[in-house]
């Protein structure tokens, strides 16, 4: 029995940004494609911040394909999920 693992084929940076969270937080984003031999084209979305020494990583992930590109609609609404990620959970 073999197992084949996904590998990363092609992968593009789109955008990197860095903006304020609350409290002060900085919260920095990065949007990319990447290209797998098993998932295909996926356009990623994330968010990373660090609080009370813990790190906080939101990952939106989109099929990409030629054929269904991502409309602006859905772009805007994983941006704006994508810009709420800004505040640590209370412990």
């Amino acid at each position: 029995m073999s197992l084949r693992h996904e590998s990363t084929k092609q992968a593009e940076v789109i955008a990197v940004s860095e903006r304020s969270g609350k409290g002060g937080l900085q919260v920095y984003e990065i949007e990319y494609i990447v290209d797998s031999t098993r998932g295909g084209m996926k356009r990623i979305f994330s968010a990373v911040f660090v609080a009370s020494k813990k790190l906080y990583i939101l990952n939106i992930a989109h099929s990409d394909k030629p054929e269904s590109p991502l409309d602006m609609h859905r772009r805007r609404i994983l941006e704006q999920v994508l810009h709420s990620f800004d505040d640590a959970p209370l412990t």
